[in-house]
C-alpha cells in the first residue's frame, strides 16, 4: 500500500496541533518535516525544535528531510528526537555512505534525496545501503512549483534498477504531488507520496476529509 507523508511545511502554523490531530484521525502514515537552512535551499521551513513539540501530540512516525548544507551537523538532534525516517541530499555531502550508516545506527530508516537534475548514477555504489530514495519532482525550497514531467522517467528508471538488483527500497516523491501526478508517480514505482498544498492542504475547511479523499483517489492507481 502506498504511504502518505503529510508535509507539515504546508500546515497552518497557527493551528499546527489541530492539523496534526486531524491528519492522525485520517490515518496518514508519516509526518514529513522539511528542514532548510536558507543556503542549500533558498528558504527557511520548520526546525527540529518544532519536531520535539509535534512528538508530544502524535505517535505517527516522523520523516525529516534535510535540505541543508552539512547535514551531519543535524544528526545529533535527529538522534535525540528518535525520528523514524531521515533523508539528506547527496548534493550536500562528499560522504553519503558514512552519513547513511550514521542514520541507520540511530535506528532511523536512511534515505538519499536527489534534486531533479541529479542523475541516478550517483546512487549506484551504495544503493544497497539505503532504505529509501527521495526523488524531488520540483526544485527544493518552495511550495506551489510546477511538477517537472521529466522526473517521471527518472522514477521509472530508478524503479527498474531497484527491481533488477532485487533491493527492498522505497521510492518517495516530493513536489506538487496532486491526485494526477501522484497516480503517475505510483504507476512508475513510487511508494511514498509527500502530500502538500496540491493534495491535502488545499485550503478546504475540512483537512480530515481532504486527506481521506486524496487517499481514496490514489488508491485506485
Amino acid at each position: 500500500m502506498v504511504k502518505i507523508a503529510a508535509s507539515l511545511m504546508c500546515a497552518d502554523c497557527l493551528n499546527l496541533q489541530k492539523d496534526v490531530e486531524a491528519l492522525d484521525r485520517a490515518g496518514v502514515d508519516l509526518f514529513h518535516i522539511d528542514v532548510m537552512d536558507g543556503h542549500f535551499a533558498p528558504n527557511l521551513a520548520m526546525n527540529l525544535d518544532t519536531v520535539k513539540q509535534i512528538r508530544t501530540v502524535t505517535k505517527t512516525p516522523i520523516d525529516v528531510h534535510l535540505m541543508v548544507d552539512r547535514p551531519e551537523a543535524y544528526f545529533p538532534a535527529l538522534e535525540r528526537l528518535q525520528v523514524e525516517y531521515g533523508s539528506f541530499h547527496i548534493e550536500a555531502t562528499t560522504q553519503p555512505l558514512r552519513l547513511t550508516q550514521n542514520l541507520k545506527a540511530q535506528g532511523a530508516k536512511a534515505g538519499i534525496a536527489l534534486n531533479p537534475c541529479t542523475p541516478l548514477e550517483t546512487l549506484h555504489l551504495f544503493l544497497d545501503q539505503i532504505d529509501f530514495v527521495l526523488v524531488m519532482t520540483v526544485e527544493p525550497g518552495f511550495t506551489g512549483q510546477v511538477f517537472i514531467p521529466a522526473t517521471l522517467e527518472k522514477l521509472l528508471a530508478l524503479s527498474d534498477l531497484i527491481k533488477t538488483r532485487n533491493f527492498k527500497i522505497d521510492i518517495q516523491v516530493d513536489g506538487n504531488i496532486s491526485i494526477e501526478t501522484g497516480k503517475a508517480c505510483i504507476a512508475r514505482g513510487a511508494s511514498i507520496l509527500v502530500a502538500g498544498t496540491s493534495s491535502i492542504f488545499t485550503g478546504a475547511p475540512d483537512l480530515y476529509a481532504a486527506c481521506l479523499n486524496f487517499r481514496r483517489q490514489i488508491g485506485g492507481a
